[in-house]
């Protein structure tokens, strides 16, 4: 079946670092052909929607978010920022976004919905709704690493070039502590690039990138 699907040219050999021999071992792993799809030019896969464009967030997820309405306690609240939280790599700087209802959230605070938590809700519901196609990470070309940070949080972008285009990867985000929101700004920057570092380590580990 393999030869005849490289023969057809609807597989090809890869000789990619990214490709891997799969071993299924029929003591451990079963493959149900019915949950198999195979010549589909998209699925939907762990509310992700897989096609030869990219990665992009699932519509029946999204539209529960868009739907969403304005939480009344704590519990909703995290059961928001749980759904959120699964897509935050498509949302640039989803840590500051997020920053108020994370605190709202907070054991000892007492539940005060404010104008600033409507902000953060609204445009988490908004961003979530255009969230862009994220490429594929191709290991012949250099990565590019984009790297901020404000008075409360850090991010980046990983990407990379497809001719005159820059394709985004993936999004990193993560809110400062009390102390790291002391450090100077030179400071921030630095942890911004550390951070970032480490969470697309996978990535760059091995390879050069700019920076």
């Amino acid at each position: 079946m393999i030869e005849g699907m490289v023969k057809d040219g609807v597989i090809e050999p890869s000789s990619s670092p990214w490709c891997s021999p799969v071993v299924i071992e029929s003591a451990n792993l079963k493959l149900s052909p019915k949950k198999c799809s195979l010549f589909k030019r998209q699925i939907s896969f762990l509310g992700y929607v897989v096609s030869e464009e990219g990665i992009r967030t699932d519509p029946e997820k999204i539209a529960a978010v868009k739907e969403w309405l304005v939480p009344k306690d704590k519990t909703q609240v995290r059961a928001f920022l749980g759904l959120c939280s699964y897509y935050r790599r498509f949302v640039k700087n989803f840590a500051d976004i997020a920053k108020p209802l994370h605190k709202l959230t907070e054991e000892k605070r007492h539940f005060c919905w404010d104008e600033s938590c409507d902000i953060a809700f609204q445009e988490l519901k908004n961003r979530l709704c255009k969230t862009p196609i994220l490429g594929y990470p191709d290991a012949g070309k250099e990565f590019i690493v984009d790297t901020d940070a404000s008075d409360i949080g850090l991010g980046s972008v990983l990407s990379q070039r497809n001719g005159d285009q820059e394709i985004v990867i993936a999004y990193f985000s993560k809110s400062l502590s009390k102390p790291e929101r002391n450090y100077c700004v030179t400071r921030r920057e630095l942890l911004a690039v550390v951070n970032s570092l480490q969470h697309f380590s996978k990535y760059l580990l091995g390879r050069k990138f700019h920076l």
